[in-house]
């Protein structure tokens, strides 16, 4: 998800830093080698790094520092019990959000359940930073086409303004299909 995502808003004129916590990975995808199977996404990847609208870093603080919008594509494995453990994800957002600019608004496209986004905003602990929802609709083999052509792009916030500027970013496909709601309905999208 993260990766297609980046590549995605690159080809999309957004300059985009992507991270990771394996110094080889960043490594291995900064000289434009793509370890997974995705139709396009090499070529895209390669492309993108080239015109320097994508980058690869393991410094989530010092990215999100200088971002507008941050999207966290972070796992949420299964507990033994069925939960989703959001390890992954309260650890980042715990990460970044010292750093984060007033006005950034923080993005999840990871699967997670009904009341992440209330449990990020108080990680978070800042009335000066928004949290989105922003759920992704990708099937594997198709995630560039899925990425970059959606049939819908649902965006949960407290404020339309915010929605509407984290679609904006899909471009005219963010437009064309957009669900505004609140933050547990996107979640639960």
């Amino acid at each position: 998800v993260g990766l297609t995502l980046s590549a995605s808003l690159a080809l999309l004129g957004h300059g985009v830093e992507c991270t990771d916590n394996s110094p080889g990975r960043v490594a291995s995808l900064a000289e434009g080698r793509v370890p997974i199977l995705e139709e396009g996404l090499p070529e895209l990847v390669g492309q993108m790094l080239a015109a320097g609208r994508l980058r690869f870093s393991t410094s989530n603080a010092r990215a999100a520092g200088r971002s507008e919008f941050v999207f966290l594509c972070l796992p949420t494995p299964s507990d033994p019990d069925g939960r989703a453990d959001l390890s992954f994800v309260e650890a980042v957002v715990a990460e970044i959000g010292p750093a984060l600019r007033p006005g950034t608004t923080v993005i999840t496209k990871s699967t997670v359940p009904v009341g992440t986004g209330e449990v990020l905003e108080q990680v978070i602990g800042r009335s000066d930073v928004h949290v989105v929802s922003n759920p992704e609709f990708l099937v594997e083999g198709t995630a560039l086409r899925d990425c970059l052509r959606p049939d819908r792009v649902v965006v949960g916030a407290r404020s339309e303004e915010v929605a509407r500027n984290v679609a904006a970013l899909y471009g005219p496909a963010g437009e064309s299909q957009l669900i505004v709601t609140d933050l547990a309905s996107a979640e639960l999208i």
